[in-house]
Order: structure tokens, then sequence, then C-alpha cells
């Protein structure tokens, strides 16, 4: 039996190694997290759905793209430029706390657009029914509102949480607003002084009650400043000649 040469057992070995390479190569390797799962495009046609764990695809049949989907929770801000119940003009910015729930519906029809859309409408409407007082001051009662307009299911999303975050006026309402905080603020400053006053002469009045009705006080209250004073001539009596 003729033994093959070497030369031929070095070509065969290149040529399997290459087959293997070559082999390896036409696969793609992708692996999927327990939070999520990896939607396979093909010449961008949705093709399947990956669950988590190691997955190796086959790049021969046309264009691969593949794309993570979270199932963790997101959070997205969305505003809306709305009219309060009296007609003010305002900003609301809303947070939005979700989970996909559907992942292959969120690669048909995708979530931000439904969900911008649901959130300004509830937006606009919550403004529409609340009043300006109550949007500044976040009262509990306009999450509860806004979450029961925007719902629990938006598409392929559940709602897990919405509430404004923000309230932005226009400049010249917020002008107003700080001009009659300011007369405010003033209205009460001056009311602490003419207590401050009031207190004052009430004091100075029933001091000199308790002077008039004890003389004694006054010759005591005039030994403290005498003993206090510095370089003053205190001087006791009338010295006029009579």
């Amino acid at each position: 039996m003729n033994e093959i040469p070497t030369y031929a057992l070095v070509l065969m070995a290149v040529v399997i190694l290459v087959g293997v390479i070559s082999l390896l190569n036409a696969f793609r390797r992708v692996r999927v997290n327990s939070w999520e799962r990896t939607a396979v495009h093909v010449d961008g046609v949705l093709d399947r759905l990956l669950e988590p764990g190691v997955h190796r695809l086959w790049k021969g049949h046309g264009r691969l793209t593949v794309t993570p989907i979270t199932l963790d929770q997101q959070i997205r801000w969305i505003r809306a430029d709305v009219l309060s119940s009296e007609r003010m003009p305002l900003r609301l910015t809303a947070s939005v706390l979700f989970r996909i729930e559907n992942a292959e519906l969120s690669v048909r029809e995708p979530i931000d657009p439904r969900l911008e859309l649901a959130v300004q409408s509830a937006l606009t409407r919550l403004a529409s029914e609340t009043s300006l007082d109550a949007l500044l001051a976040h009262a509990p009662e306009t999450a509860d509102t806004l979450s029961a307009h925007v719902g629990e299911i938006v598409g392929a999303a559940r709602i897990e949480r919405v509430e404004i975050s923000a309230v932005t006026l226009p400049p010249e309402i917020r002008r107003l607003l700080s001009d009659v905080e300011r007369a405010r603020l003033d209205g009460l400053a001056a009311l602490e002084r003419a207590r401050g006053e009031q207190a004052s002469l009430r004091s100075l009045a029933n001091a000199a009650r308790l002077l008039k009705d004890n003389p004694e006080l006054a010759q005591l209250r005039l030994l403290q400043t005498a003993e206090n004073a510095k370089a003053t001539t205190i001087v006791i009596g009338d010295d006029r000649r009579r």
C-alpha cells in the first residue's frame, strides 16, 4: 500500500481547515439575555423571535438583522402643550413607567408613537378638567386621574405608573404669579411689622402704668441706668432756685 505524500496531507488539512472556517463564518452567533427577546429580520422582513439563550443563525439566505427587545421596566418622558380648566396655557411633562408584554407586537407596532399619542391625549384631557393650582400642587388625585385616562395597556406595553413630573408656565404667566406672590409676602411682612409695633406699644403702656402706680420702680430704674452709664451726667431732682 502506497503512503500518501506529506505535501498531500498538508494540502488536505489546509482544505479542511478552510472549509471549517468558512462554515463557521456562515453562521452568526447571537446571545439573548433572560430579560429580553431578539427579533430576527431577513431582508427587512421579520423572520422569527429568539428566546433567551445562545443561537447560531445561517447568514446565507439573505441580509440578516437582529434587534434586541428589552422586557425590563422602561421609562419615557412625554410633553404636551395644554390648557387648564381656566384656559391657562401651560406645558405638562409626564413620566411613564412601563414594560413590554408582547415582544412580537412591539416589533410590528412600535410602542413609542402609540405611547406618546396616548399620554399626550391623557394630559390634554386632564388639564381641561383640572385647575392650575391643582396641577401646580401635584395633587395625588391628578396622578390617579392621569393613569385612568392613559389606561393599563397601550399597544404591546403594560403601563405600571404614570404621573406629572413637571409643569412649565409661559414667561408672562410666571412673571404674573411672581408678582402676586411678592405682593402676598409684602402684605404678610407689613402685618407682622404692625403686630410688632402693637406689642411694643402695649409693653410701653404697661411699663408706664407700673411706674405711675409704683414711684419706687422709677427710682430703681434710674439707679440701674446710672450704674450702667459711662461718661454720662445724670441730674436727679430740680436744681432751679425758688
